[in-house]
Parts: C-alpha cells; structure tokens; sequence
C-alpha cells in the first residue's frame, strides 16, 4: 500500500512538473508567420518531401508518400543555446513530438500537419525562454523512429537552423502554446533540406531476374517430377 502510494504521489508530481513548463506548439503555420518546407536534395535537384516527384536513391512512392519521412522538434531553456545542447522535445504525456511529411489536402509538399504541443524542460510557463530547431530523416517504413538511429543507418537526414521563442504555458494569466519562430530572420526557423546517405531499393532488372530465376527454378522441378 506504501509503495502504490509513493508511486501515485511521484506520477502526480512529474504530471505537475510537466504542465507547470512551457509550450511551443509543433503546427506548421501561424497567422502572420511562414511554413516551413523540407526538401530532399540529392546534387543540384531539390525535391519537397511528400510531393509527387522523386529524389535519385529514393522510392518515388517514398517521397510521394511523404510517410516514410520524419520531422522532430529539439529544443532546451534559454535564448541562443548551441544545436549540440538542444535534446527532443516530447508532449506532456511523454510522447516524442514528431510528424510525417503530407500533400494532402491541409498541407503541400514538403510540410507537415500537427496539433502537437512540445513541453521545454527547465521552463517555467508563460514567458520563458527556449531556442528550438527541427530534424529530418527517412524513417524507412516507420522502422527508424529518431535521428540519431537515421545517422547510424546511413538514410539522408537534416536540420534546420536554431530559433528564438518566448513559450506558452502556465502563467498569470496563462497563455496559449508559443508558435514556432518560423521565418527568414536572424534567430528563426526557415526551410531545409534532407541530404546525404542512401535506401536500398531493388532495380527493376533485379527484380525481373530474380522472378525469372524462380520460374525456371520451379519449371526444372515439375520436370523432375
């Protein structure tokens, strides 16, 4: 019994902690503001992700899909913090806050739709501080679920650059989730691309080989028989 209390009491505890931070909300648009577009670069082409073009060591399904692309939110307290410092952010019940790359009908190519809202640990509300920044990755079919797992896998990946904002959050009075610093300016977000690594994808000639090869091998079989 002492220790589901204690239990209950720590779960409370972290929930306050947690709605007691500030917010930023991770939707790609705010009245006044810019969207911010991510696009898979592969030499000189520059191909927004989700859209209905494909990138050169890419599935055009993948980049059509947009799906197979993930977008994260970093961030830390304070103004200016370095790119190293900023760690994911997650929701205030602890859920990575990410989304995947759409055309349909709410956004175009190389956007996003969100209503998630990142919680930046060590703030205090209304008012403070945080820098924020974005990340990229092929998440090939889900199975790559963080950036640093996208690096080590080899996929192409990307950030943006670090931006300013004052949160939302608890405070007299409360005020709404922060929109992301989006824009052109010096301490913004603007748009990025996704570059580098590789996805291995069968050739179409390989495919064909392989099934010639089956047909031929179950044909010699029937024979033997």
């Amino acid at each position: 019994m002492k220790k589901s209390l204690t239990g209950a009491v720590a779960l409370l505890a972290g929930a306050f902690v947690a709605h007691s931070q500030g917010t930023v909300s991770f939707a790609n648009y705010a009245v006044l503001t810019s969207y911010v577009y991510v696009s898979l670069k592969s030499g000189s082409t520059t191909t927004p992700l989700g859209g209905s073009k494909t990138g050169t060591g890419v599935p055009a399904n993948d980049t059509g899909a947009g799906t197979e692309w993930t977008v994260a939110l970093y961030g830390a307290a304070g103004s200016g913090d370095a790119a190293s410092t900023l760690l994911p952010l997650d929701t205030s019940g602890g859920t990575p806050v990410t989304a995947n790359f759409t055309g349909v009908p709410a956004a175009q190519a190389g956007e996003w739709v969100s209503t998630e809202i990142g919680v930046v640990p060590g703030t205090t509300g209304s008012g403070s501080p945080a820098t924020v920044q974005l990340y990229a990755w092929y998440n090939a079919g889900g199975t790559i679920n963080t950036y640093a797992a996208a690096v080590t896998a080899g996929v192409p990946t990307g950030f943006s650059t670090t931006g300013n904002v004052s949160l939302g959050g608890p405070g007299s009075p409360p005020a709404t989730p922060a929109n992301l610093p989006t824009g052109t300016g010096a301490n913004q977000i603007g748009s990025f691309s996704v570059s580098g690594g590789t996805v291995t994808v069968p050739e179409p000639s390989t495919i064909a080989l392989g099934v010639m090869g089956a047909s031929a091998f179950l044909l010699r079989l029937r024979k033997k028989q």
